[in-house]
């Protein structure tokens, strides 16, 4: 079955895990060249070659790799919604289990668990790369999720779509401390 929608953040989007990546990969490579290949000391640590080509070869290929090819996707079904951040979190709500949906139009980064990777026992989970905007998911059992998006108010409409109901509207939400209008 085809997603209604289907949104791909690529981890590369970020500036700190490009920065790791060629950090690592530079490390890897020196490793494989400096202590593999030339048979030279790290400094004052000699290392064995088969230790500098078992740290160096995933460092200077396998992270390159999957830096490459890491992304969160997000695909609303017509009966359900998937989240799959990249790494080692992997969401799947029925659209049933969801109470209300409400575009997140504000700075979303600093609300919520300020990590991507969420867990099933917390009760307000945010799954975000680089999006500074997303959607914001109301669970029956009272838990909030967070779902960051390029493109929120097209998340929402197929959020909507799929539950059969009509597009939120978009905008910030109100502070807690703010005052009611009119008091």
């Amino acid at each position: 079955m085809s997603p209604l929608y289907r949104e791909v953040q690529r981890y590369r989007d970020l500036p700190p895990f490009t920065l790791l990546v060629v950090v690592g990969a530079l490390f890897g490579w020196l490793l494989v060249v400096w202590v593999g290949l030339l048979g030279r000391p790290l400094g004052q640590m000699t290392l064995p070659t088969w230790l500098a080509l078992a740290i160096g070869l995933p460092l200077g290929v396998l992270l390159p790799l999957a830096y490459g090819r890491l992304s969160m996707t997000t695909e609303v079904f017509p009966d359900r919604l998937v989240v799959n951040n990249g790494m080692s979190a992997r969401v799947t709500l029925r659209h049933a289990d969801v109470a209300a949906v409400t575009v997140r139009t504000d700075d979303i980064r600093g609300d919520y668990n300020q990590r991507n990777i969420g867990e099933v026992s917390n009760t307000r989970i945010a799954y975000v790369v680089a999006a500074s905007q997303g959607v914001q998911l109301e669970l029956r059992d009272g838990r909030l999720i967070l779902i960051g998006s390029n493109d929120p108010a097209a998340l929402a409409a197929a959020l909507s779509a799929a539950r059969g109901e009509a597009a939120p509207a978009a905008g910030p939400l109100p502070s807690p401390a703010a005052p009611l209008p009119g008091s």
